[in-house]
């Protein structure tokens, strides 16, 4: 059976239609909403066509057909008119990014904020992956007699400052001594590949620094160690109240209960591909996410994965809007990356 230009047009008003309704359409709604130039019956055998090649289906509670997840990924890859943003909404992404930026973790949670303010749907970000990343300055700070903050930095632009404790004080000469010894050896490394046994090779480049190399060193190490993978920061988790299908208190639990499984969520986001991916529905490949799509942007340096924005929601995602806002957002948050790490 052929899927000819007539079935498309029509897949495609019942599709939009019931993004914005969340209503099942039958031939003779459609007929008066849309023109489509043909007749209440022709239209009835088209969608029984369509529900046939696996399109549309039929709730058994009303005679009006839904959209399925085939339909969505043929709407997605083939028919989808990417939405136009409007200047206020543009205006509103750069202003707030381009004030906000500076750790690319913060960048990425307060991008997830604003998808979630545009898209009213729920936003993820997954931060970067540190382990991975490669180290770009090391400082240590002294702020009392026996205490410093380590400034590290990685390509990734995140900063963290741990603070290390150093017994019975020490010399600031010293100290930034083996601040610039770290970042001869250990900068350009990445975060798995600086190991103890560096230790040894501190220790021979400064003889009269031993005592603070022995104390900050260890510290250090633990610190790298201690560093996880990446956070996972979710905004607009009630939004999803505002779709009527999730009225349903059961649907609705089950959808903030799967919110909380951020294990799978993080799977699901750092397998995506790079650019702007889209997953709808049986697409996903864990059970409880079999009833959502996903819009994620990757985000790279240097050909590694630094961190993820993604939008869940239903299936029936209005995705040209969901794609526009994200689309504006990543160019933004690309840029800010390319200069950042220039």
């Amino acid at each position: 059976m052929e899927l000819n230009e007539r079935k498309l047009k029509i897949l495609q008003a019942i599709i939009q239609d019931y993004i914005h309704t969340a209503e099942p359409i039958g031939s003779r709604t459609l007929t008066k909403r849309y023109d489509l130039g043909v007749s209440p019956a022709t239209i009835r055998n088209e969608m029984a066509d369509l529900e046939e090649l696996g399109f549309l289906m039929q709730p058994h509670t009303s005679a009006g057909r839904v959209p399925s997840d085939k339909a969505y990924r043929l709407y997605v890859d083939t028919l989808l008119e990417e939405s136009k943003i409007v200047n206020l909404q543009k205006n509103y992404i750069k202003a707030n990014l381009l004030k906000r930026f500076g750790e690319v973790e913060r960048l990425l949670q307060y991008s997830s904020k604003i998808l979630a303010e545009l898209t009213k749907y729920t936003s993820l970000a997954l931060t970067p992956q540190l382990k991975g990343s490669k180290l770009k300055l090391l400082q240590l700070v002294p702020i009392d007699t026996e205490n410093l903050v380590a400034i590290i930095v990685t390509d990734a632009g995140v900063i963290k400052k741990p603070l290390l404790k150093i017994a019975g004080g020490f010399d600031e000469g010293a100290i930034q001594q083996v601040s610039n010894l770290l970042n001869e050896k250990l900068v350009g490394l990445s975060i798995m590949d600086i190991e103890d046994q560096l230790m040894l090779e501190l220790k021979k480049e400064i003889h009269n620094c031993n005592n603070i190399i022995e104390k900050v060193v260890p510290q250090l190490f633990q610190t790298f160690d201690g560093i996880d993978d990446s956070e996972l920061f979710l905004n607009g988790t009630t939004n999803i109240f505002n779709f009527p299908e999730y009225s349903d208190i059961f649907k609705a639990k089950s959808f903030l209960s799967m919110l909380e499984e951020k294990q799978i969520l993080k799977n699901l986001i750092s397998t995506s591909a790079e650019g702007l991916t889209i997953s709808i529905g049986n697409e996903n490949s864990h059970r409880e996410v079999k009833e959502c799509s996903l819009v994620t942007a990757t985000f790279k340096i240097n050909g590694s994965s630094i961190g993820w924005l993604s939008v869940i929601g239903p299936t029936r995602m209005d995705y040209a809007n969901v794609i526009s806002i994200m689309g504006q957002i990543s160019r933004h948050i690309n840029q800010l990356i390319k200069n950042g790490n220039e």
